[in-house]
Protein backbone atom coordinates (compact mmCIF):
# COMPACT_ATOMS: atom_id res chain seq x y z
CA UNK A 1 0.00 0.00 0.00
CA UNK A 2 1.43 3.36 -0.94
CA UNK A 3 1.95 5.33 2.38
CA UNK A 4 -0.23 8.67 2.17
CA UNK A 5 0.74 12.19 2.36
CA UNK A 6 0.13 12.73 6.30
CA UNK A 7 1.18 8.73 7.43
CA UNK A 8 4.31 9.66 9.65
CA UNK A 9 4.97 10.26 13.22
CA UNK A 10 6.07 13.35 13.92
CA UNK A 11 7.75 11.70 17.51
CA UNK A 12 10.23 8.97 14.96
CA UNK A 13 13.87 9.94 16.02
CA UNK A 14 15.74 6.88 14.48
CA UNK A 15 19.10 8.50 16.17
CA UNK A 16 17.70 9.16 19.22
CA UNK A 17 19.29 13.04 19.49
CA UNK A 18 15.98 14.62 19.70
CA UNK A 19 14.95 16.56 22.94
CA UNK A 20 11.54 16.28 21.92
CA UNK A 21 9.83 13.69 24.92
CA UNK A 22 7.80 11.48 23.02
CA UNK A 23 4.25 11.37 22.86
CA UNK A 24 3.21 8.48 25.10
CA UNK A 25 -1.03 9.01 23.63
CA UNK A 26 0.77 7.74 20.32
CA UNK A 27 1.05 4.29 21.56
CA UNK A 28 -1.85 1.97 20.46
CA UNK A 29 -4.79 1.52 22.87
CA UNK A 30 -4.68 -1.68 24.73
CA UNK A 31 -6.81 -4.54 23.84
CA UNK A 32 -9.07 -3.95 25.41
CA UNK A 33 -9.88 -0.36 24.94
CA UNK A 34 -13.70 -1.14 24.08
CA UNK A 35 -14.32 -1.91 27.63
CA UNK A 36 -15.12 0.45 30.16
CA UNK A 37 -15.36 -0.94 33.72
CA UNK A 38 -12.67 0.35 36.58
CA UNK A 39 -10.23 -2.55 35.69
CA UNK A 40 -9.96 -1.74 32.05
CA UNK A 41 -9.93 1.89 32.69
CA UNK A 42 -6.86 1.49 35.16
CA UNK A 43 -4.96 -0.86 32.46
CA UNK A 44 -5.63 1.61 29.68
CA UNK A 45 -3.86 4.52 32.13
CA UNK A 46 -1.27 2.01 32.14
CA UNK A 47 -0.18 1.58 28.92
CA UNK A 48 -1.18 4.72 27.49
CA UNK A 49 1.11 6.74 30.73
CA UNK A 50 3.98 4.16 30.60
CA UNK A 51 6.55 7.26 30.92
CA UNK A 52 4.67 8.67 34.10
CA UNK A 53 5.70 8.04 37.64
CA UNK A 54 2.78 8.29 40.10
CA UNK A 55 3.66 11.84 41.82
CA UNK A 56 4.90 11.09 45.08
CA UNK A 57 2.26 12.38 48.06
CA UNK A 58 3.71 15.52 50.02
CA UNK A 59 3.51 15.22 53.39
CA UNK A 60 0.64 16.06 55.47
CA UNK A 61 0.32 19.34 56.46
CA UNK A 62 0.03 20.84 59.63
CA UNK A 63 -3.46 21.94 60.40
CA UNK A 64 -4.77 25.29 60.24
CA UNK A 65 -5.06 27.30 63.54
CA UNK A 66 -8.66 27.24 64.30
CA UNK A 67 -10.42 30.18 63.36
CA UNK A 68 -11.75 33.05 65.88
CA UNK A 69 -15.30 32.54 66.79
CA UNK A 70 -15.75 34.75 69.71
CA UNK A 71 -14.96 38.33 70.87
CA UNK A 72 -11.72 38.26 72.53
CA UNK A 73 -11.29 38.64 76.82
CA UNK A 74 -9.21 42.26 76.04
CA UNK A 75 -11.87 43.17 73.32
CA UNK A 76 -14.96 42.45 75.87
CA UNK A 77 -13.60 44.19 78.66
CA UNK A 78 -12.78 47.53 76.58
CA UNK A 79 -16.52 47.58 75.69
CA UNK A 80 -17.19 46.97 79.85
CA UNK A 81 -15.10 50.42 80.30
CA UNK A 82 -17.31 53.10 81.00
CA UNK A 83 -17.70 56.22 78.22
CA UNK A 84 -17.94 59.58 78.78
CA UNK A 85 -17.92 62.87 76.73
CA UNK A 86 -15.09 64.10 74.76
CA UNK A 87 -14.16 68.35 75.75
CA UNK A 88 -12.92 68.37 72.30
CA UNK A 89 -13.99 66.02 69.56
CA UNK A 90 -10.23 66.35 67.56
CA UNK A 91 -9.34 64.55 70.73
CA UNK A 92 -10.05 61.22 69.91
CA UNK A 93 -10.59 60.60 66.33
CA UNK A 94 -12.94 57.78 65.16
CA UNK A 95 -12.67 55.59 61.85
CA UNK A 96 -15.82 55.02 60.08
CA UNK A 97 -15.45 51.75 57.90
CA UNK A 98 -17.77 51.46 54.96
CA UNK A 99 -19.14 48.54 53.32
CA UNK A 100 -20.47 49.22 49.28
CA UNK A 101 -23.10 46.56 48.30
CA UNK A 102 -26.43 46.60 50.14
CA UNK A 103 -25.17 48.98 52.24
CA UNK A 104 -24.43 52.31 49.84
CA UNK A 105 -25.46 50.68 46.62
CA UNK A 106 -27.70 48.61 45.81
CA UNK A 107 -25.93 46.14 42.70
CA UNK A 108 -28.34 44.70 40.18
CA UNK A 109 -28.38 40.64 39.61
CA UNK A 110 -25.64 38.81 37.42
CA UNK A 111 -26.88 38.37 34.05
CA UNK A 112 -27.26 34.72 33.00
CA UNK A 113 -23.86 33.82 32.16
CA UNK A 114 -23.09 32.50 27.85
CA UNK A 115 -22.48 29.13 27.59
CA UNK A 116 -19.77 30.05 25.38
CA UNK A 117 -17.75 32.51 27.55
CA UNK A 118 -14.16 31.44 27.72
CA UNK A 119 -13.34 30.21 32.26
CA UNK A 120 -11.64 32.83 33.97
CA UNK A 121 -13.17 35.64 31.83
CA UNK A 122 -14.44 38.76 34.02
CA UNK A 123 -17.85 39.24 34.00
CA UNK A 124 -19.73 42.50 32.98
CA UNK A 125 -19.71 44.83 35.88
CA UNK A 126 -23.41 45.14 37.54
CA UNK A 127 -25.37 48.08 37.42
CA UNK A 128 -24.76 50.00 40.42
CA UNK A 129 -28.00 52.28 42.25
CA UNK A 130 -26.84 54.80 45.13
CA UNK A 131 -28.70 54.96 48.41
CA UNK A 132 -31.48 57.58 48.80
CA UNK A 133 -28.82 60.43 50.68
CA UNK A 134 -25.69 59.16 49.52
CA UNK A 135 -24.87 62.59 48.23
CA UNK A 136 -25.36 64.54 51.25
CA UNK A 137 -23.85 61.40 53.23
CA UNK A 138 -20.61 62.33 51.30
CA UNK A 139 -20.59 65.79 51.89
CA UNK A 140 -21.02 65.05 55.51
CA UNK A 141 -18.25 62.75 55.39
CA UNK A 142 -15.74 64.54 54.10
CA UNK A 143 -16.61 67.82 54.78
CA UNK A 144 -13.54 70.01 56.53
CA UNK A 145 -15.68 70.55 59.86
CA UNK A 146 -15.95 66.73 59.98
CA UNK A 147 -12.54 65.44 59.01
CA UNK A 148 -11.25 67.13 61.89
CA UNK A 149 -12.35 64.07 63.93
CA UNK A 150 -13.52 61.25 61.29
CA UNK A 151 -11.28 58.88 59.26
CA UNK A 152 -13.30 57.11 56.86
CA UNK A 153 -12.40 53.69 54.60
CA UNK A 154 -13.77 51.15 52.25
CA UNK A 155 -13.80 47.36 53.50
CA UNK A 156 -15.89 45.38 51.11
CA UNK A 157 -16.13 41.68 50.53
CA UNK A 158 -16.63 41.65 47.23
CA UNK A 159 -13.77 41.01 44.64
CA UNK A 160 -11.23 44.46 43.67
CA UNK A 161 -12.45 45.23 40.35
CA UNK A 162 -16.21 45.29 41.73
CA UNK A 163 -14.81 47.34 44.88
CA UNK A 164 -13.33 49.80 42.02
CA UNK A 165 -16.78 50.45 40.53
CA UNK A 166 -18.57 50.57 43.66
CA UNK A 167 -16.31 53.17 44.89
CA UNK A 168 -16.25 54.88 42.00
CA UNK A 169 -19.94 55.19 41.85
CA UNK A 170 -19.88 56.28 45.52
CA UNK A 171 -17.63 58.50 45.83
CA UNK A 172 -16.72 59.62 42.44
CA UNK A 173 -14.42 62.84 43.37
CA UNK A 174 -13.33 62.07 46.78
CA UNK A 175 -11.77 58.51 46.57
CA UNK A 176 -8.12 60.41 47.84
CA UNK A 177 -9.99 61.12 50.95
CA UNK A 178 -10.17 57.62 52.19
CA UNK A 179 -7.90 56.31 54.32
CA UNK A 180 -7.62 52.91 53.11
CA UNK A 181 -9.97 51.18 50.27
CA UNK A 182 -9.88 47.26 51.38
CA UNK A 183 -11.37 44.26 48.84
CA UNK A 184 -12.27 40.76 49.08
CA UNK A 185 -8.12 39.81 49.24
CA UNK A 186 -7.72 41.52 52.39
CA UNK A 187 -10.41 38.92 54.37
CA UNK A 188 -7.86 36.21 54.29
CA UNK A 189 -10.43 33.39 52.68
CA UNK A 190 -9.15 30.14 51.69
CA UNK A 191 -8.69 29.64 47.40
CA UNK A 192 -11.54 27.67 47.41
CA UNK A 193 -13.99 30.45 48.91
CA UNK A 194 -12.33 33.08 47.12
CA UNK A 195 -14.77 32.79 44.29
CA UNK A 196 -18.33 31.67 45.71
CA UNK A 197 -20.61 33.41 48.04
CA UNK A 198 -19.37 32.06 51.88
CA UNK A 199 -19.80 33.74 55.31
CA UNK A 200 -17.43 36.21 55.87
CA UNK A 201 -16.35 38.13 58.99
CA UNK A 202 -14.75 41.48 59.17
CA UNK A 203 -12.14 41.02 62.32
CA UNK A 204 -11.71 44.97 63.00
CA UNK A 205 -8.15 43.94 64.70
CA UNK A 206 -7.24 44.25 60.99
CA UNK A 207 -7.30 47.64 59.78
CA UNK A 208 -5.99 48.85 64.05
CA UNK A 209 -3.18 46.87 63.67
CA UNK A 210 -2.27 47.12 59.69
CA UNK A 211 0.88 49.05 59.08
CA UNK A 212 -0.27 51.73 57.26
CA UNK A 213 -3.53 52.58 59.35
CA UNK A 214 -2.07 52.03 62.63
CA UNK A 215 -0.33 55.36 63.32
CA UNK A 216 -3.63 56.45 62.97
CA UNK A 217 -4.04 55.08 66.51
CA UNK A 218 -7.51 53.67 66.20
CA UNK A 219 -9.20 50.49 68.49
CA UNK A 220 -12.60 49.36 69.91
CA UNK A 221 -13.01 53.09 71.72
CA UNK A 222 -13.01 54.87 68.45
CA UNK A 223 -14.65 52.74 65.44
CA UNK A 224 -17.61 52.12 63.64
CA UNK A 225 -18.30 49.67 60.89
CA UNK A 226 -21.50 49.84 58.91
CA UNK A 227 -22.52 47.27 57.28
CA UNK A 228 -25.43 45.57 56.32
CA UNK A 229 -24.51 41.81 57.14
CA UNK A 230 -25.81 41.14 61.34
CA UNK A 231 -22.73 38.75 62.28
CA UNK A 232 -20.20 40.34 59.84
CA UNK A 233 -18.49 41.63 62.79
CA UNK A 234 -19.07 38.97 65.43
CA UNK A 235 -15.56 39.43 66.59
CA UNK A 236 -16.08 43.56 67.53
CA UNK A 237 -19.71 43.06 68.10
CA UNK A 238 -19.87 46.44 69.84
CA UNK A 239 -18.57 48.39 66.81
CA UNK A 240 -20.63 47.36 64.21
CA UNK A 241 -23.51 49.60 63.55
CA UNK A 242 -25.91 47.35 61.59
CA UNK A 243 -28.10 48.76 59.02
CA UNK A 244 -30.93 47.61 56.73
CA UNK A 245 -29.70 46.36 53.59
CA UNK A 246 -30.92 48.18 50.53
CA UNK A 247 -32.72 45.73 48.49
CA UNK A 248 -34.65 45.29 44.99
CA UNK A 249 -37.74 46.24 46.71
CA UNK A 250 -36.61 49.18 48.14
CA UNK A 251 -34.97 50.31 45.15
CA UNK A 252 -38.11 50.03 43.54
CA UNK A 253 -39.73 51.76 46.02
CA UNK A 254 -37.36 54.88 46.28
CA UNK A 255 -38.06 54.60 42.38
CA UNK A 256 -42.22 55.14 42.97
CA UNK A 257 -41.70 57.83 45.40
CA UNK A 258 -39.10 60.04 42.48
CA UNK A 259 -42.12 59.22 39.65
CA UNK A 260 -44.87 60.41 41.86
CA UNK A 261 -42.96 63.76 42.73
CA UNK A 262 -41.64 63.87 38.77
CA UNK A 263 -44.95 63.46 37.75
CA UNK A 264 -46.52 66.15 40.33
CA UNK A 265 -43.92 68.58 39.15
CA UNK A 266 -44.79 68.45 35.48
CA UNK A 267 -48.31 68.77 35.99
CA UNK A 268 -48.01 71.90 38.19
CA UNK A 269 -45.64 73.11 35.87
CA UNK A 270 -48.21 72.35 33.02
CA UNK A 271 -50.99 74.17 34.75
CA UNK A 272 -49.17 77.20 35.45
CA UNK A 273 -48.18 77.35 31.63
CA UNK A 274 -51.95 76.84 30.44
CA UNK A 275 -53.65 78.82 33.05
CA UNK A 276 -56.61 81.01 31.79
CA UNK A 277 -56.33 78.47 28.23
CA UNK A 278 -58.90 75.59 27.48
CA UNK A 279 -56.39 73.96 24.48
CA UNK A 280 -55.65 70.80 25.54
CA UNK A 281 -57.75 69.90 28.33
CA UNK A 282 -58.06 66.42 27.04
CA UNK A 283 -54.25 65.85 27.17
CA UNK A 284 -54.00 67.26 30.60
CA UNK A 285 -56.71 65.14 31.84
CA UNK A 286 -54.70 62.42 30.51
CA UNK A 287 -51.73 63.51 32.29
CA UNK A 288 -53.49 64.17 35.69
CA UNK A 289 -55.29 60.72 35.53
CA UNK A 290 -51.47 59.57 35.24
CA UNK A 291 -50.62 61.37 38.24
CA UNK A 292 -53.03 60.14 40.30
CA UNK A 293 -52.16 56.71 39.12
CA UNK A 294 -48.65 57.29 40.07
CA UNK A 295 -49.36 58.65 43.67
CA UNK A 296 -51.40 55.66 44.45
CA UNK A 297 -49.19 53.56 43.59
CA UNK A 298 -46.64 55.50 46.42
CA UNK A 299 -48.80 54.42 49.28
CA UNK A 300 -48.07 51.87 51.53
CA UNK A 301 -50.15 49.07 52.78
CA UNK A 302 -51.11 51.21 56.20
CA UNK A 303 -52.22 53.91 53.92
CA UNK A 304 -49.23 55.95 54.40
CA UNK A 305 -47.04 57.89 51.89
CA UNK A 306 -44.24 55.53 50.49
CA UNK A 307 -41.03 57.39 51.89
CA UNK A 308 -37.26 57.77 50.36
CA UNK A 309 -35.50 55.25 52.58
CA UNK A 310 -33.34 57.50 55.09
CA UNK A 311 -31.29 54.86 56.39
CA UNK A 312 -28.22 57.47 55.96
CA UNK A 313 -29.51 60.51 57.41
CA UNK A 314 -29.60 58.04 60.27
CA UNK A 315 -26.07 57.51 59.99
CA UNK A 316 -25.53 60.93 59.99
CA UNK A 317 -27.43 61.41 63.27
CA UNK A 318 -25.31 58.43 65.27
CA UNK A 319 -22.08 59.64 64.17
CA UNK A 320 -22.98 63.28 65.46
CA UNK A 321 -23.67 61.23 68.59
CA UNK A 322 -20.32 59.00 68.89
CA UNK A 323 -18.14 61.76 67.93
CA UNK A 324 -18.23 63.18 71.77
CA UNK A 325 -17.88 59.60 73.23
CA UNK A 326 -14.52 58.24 74.52
CA UNK A 327 -15.39 54.54 74.30
CA UNK A 328 -17.65 54.03 71.12
CA UNK A 329 -17.81 50.07 72.57
CA UNK A 330 -19.16 51.50 75.49
CA UNK A 331 -21.46 53.97 74.07
CA UNK A 332 -23.19 50.85 71.56
CA UNK A 333 -23.06 48.11 74.54
CA UNK A 334 -24.72 50.22 77.26
CA UNK A 335 -27.82 50.73 74.71
CA UNK A 336 -27.57 54.36 73.51
CA UNK A 337 -28.54 53.79 70.16
CA UNK A 338 -32.20 52.80 71.56
CA UNK A 339 -32.00 54.54 74.30
CA UNK A 340 -33.17 57.76 72.39
CA UNK A 341 -35.59 60.55 73.46
CA UNK A 342 -39.17 59.82 72.50
CA UNK A 343 -41.45 62.34 70.82
CA UNK A 344 -44.18 63.84 72.98
CA UNK A 345 -47.39 64.69 71.14
CA UNK A 346 -46.64 68.55 71.65
CA UNK A 347 -43.47 67.34 69.12
CA UNK A 348 -40.91 68.23 71.36
CA UNK A 349 -38.66 65.08 72.66
CA UNK A 350 -39.68 63.77 75.89
CA UNK A 351 -37.58 61.78 78.23
CA UNK A 352 -35.88 59.21 77.60
CA UNK A 353 -37.06 55.35 77.26
CA UNK A 354 -35.07 54.10 79.95
CA UNK A 355 -31.78 55.42 81.89
CA UNK A 356 -28.63 54.78 80.11
CA UNK A 357 -27.09 51.65 81.83
CA UNK A 358 -29.93 50.19 83.63
CA UNK A 359 -31.96 46.92 83.70
CA UNK A 360 -29.41 46.24 80.60
CA UNK A 361 -28.45 42.31 80.97
CA UNK A 362 -24.82 41.77 81.12
CA UNK A 363 -23.17 39.32 79.31
CA UNK A 364 -22.02 36.16 81.32
CA UNK A 365 -19.12 35.98 79.30
CA UNK A 366 -17.97 39.38 79.86
CA UNK A 367 -18.41 39.21 83.60
CA UNK A 368 -16.55 36.36 83.77
CA UNK A 369 -13.67 37.95 81.97
CA UNK A 370 -13.84 34.75 79.08
CA UNK A 371 -14.86 34.60 75.59
CA UNK A 372 -17.37 31.69 75.95
CA UNK A 373 -20.57 32.88 74.36
CA UNK A 374 -23.46 33.34 76.49
CA UNK A 375 -26.87 31.60 76.95
CA UNK A 376 -28.57 32.23 73.65
CA UNK A 377 -31.74 33.78 75.81
CA UNK A 378 -29.18 36.23 77.27
CA UNK A 379 -27.93 37.01 74.19
CA UNK A 380 -31.15 37.69 72.84
CA UNK A 381 -31.96 39.48 75.36
CA UNK A 382 -28.88 42.00 75.63
CA UNK A 383 -29.67 42.29 71.41
CA UNK A 384 -32.93 43.56 72.22
CA UNK A 385 -31.99 46.00 74.56
CA UNK A 386 -29.33 47.54 72.68
CA UNK A 387 -30.16 46.95 69.13
CA UNK A 388 -27.17 45.43 67.82
CA UNK A 389 -26.79 41.91 66.46
CA UNK A 390 -25.26 39.33 68.20
CA UNK A 391 -27.09 36.22 67.39
CA UNK A 392 -28.63 34.67 64.41
CA UNK A 393 -31.74 34.87 65.47
CA UNK A 394 -34.25 36.73 62.65
CA UNK A 395 -37.03 37.34 64.85
CA UNK A 396 -35.19 39.65 67.48
CA UNK A 397 -35.18 43.28 66.09
CA UNK A 398 -32.46 45.80 66.05
CA UNK A 399 -32.48 49.33 66.16
CA UNK A 400 -33.67 50.43 62.82
CA UNK A 401 -36.91 47.94 63.34
CA UNK A 402 -37.85 50.44 66.43
CA UNK A 403 -39.96 53.79 64.57
CA UNK A 404 -38.99 55.98 67.02
CA UNK A 405 -35.68 55.38 67.21
CA UNK A 406 -34.76 55.17 63.35
CA UNK A 407 -36.86 58.65 63.30
CA UNK A 408 -35.17 59.92 65.97
CA UNK A 409 -32.19 59.51 64.45
CA UNK A 410 -33.00 60.59 61.24
CA UNK A 411 -33.98 64.14 62.45
CA UNK A 412 -30.52 64.08 64.25
CA UNK A 413 -28.89 64.11 60.97
CA UNK A 414 -30.89 66.34 58.90
CA UNK A 415 -30.42 68.60 61.82
CA UNK A 416 -26.43 67.59 61.79
CA UNK A 417 -25.99 68.23 58.05
CA UNK A 418 -28.35 71.71 57.99
CA UNK A 419 -25.92 73.09 60.91
CA UNK A 420 -23.25 72.18 58.26
CA UNK A 421 -24.65 74.04 55.39
CA UNK A 422 -25.17 70.65 53.75
CA UNK A 423 -28.45 70.38 51.36
CA UNK A 424 -30.46 67.61 52.07
CA UNK A 425 -31.12 66.06 49.20
CA UNK A 426 -32.33 61.96 48.24
CA UNK A 427 -30.42 61.86 44.85
CA UNK A 428 -32.78 59.30 43.37
CA UNK A 429 -33.33 60.09 39.54
CA UNK A 430 -35.41 57.14 38.30
CA UNK A 431 -35.48 53.74 37.33
CA UNK A 432 -32.25 53.44 35.38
Amino acid sequence: MPTRKFDFDYNYDPAGTSLVTPDPYTEPPPKDEENYNGSSISARQNTRLPMYQARARSPTRSPSPPLQLEPTPEYLAVSQEPTSKLDDVSEQRKLLILDLNGTLVFRSPHTKRNAYQLRGVQRPLRSVHRRPYLGSFTEYLFHPGTRTWLDTMVWSSAQPHSVADMTDQCFPSRKDDLVAIWARDTLGLKQEDYHRKTQTTKDLAKPWADPKLKALGHSARSTLLLDDSPLKAHLQPWNHLCIKEYVSEMRKTDVKVREAERLREIQDEGEEEQSGKRKGAKKAQKFADRVAQAEAEAVGEDGRPLEYDGTLLAVVGILDATKEERNVAAWMRTGHLVDVPVASRSGTPSKKRRNTGEHLPSSPAASEGTSSPPPSDSSTELQEATGVPLTESKGVELWFDHPNTFGYWVQRGRRALEELGIEVKHGIIGAN
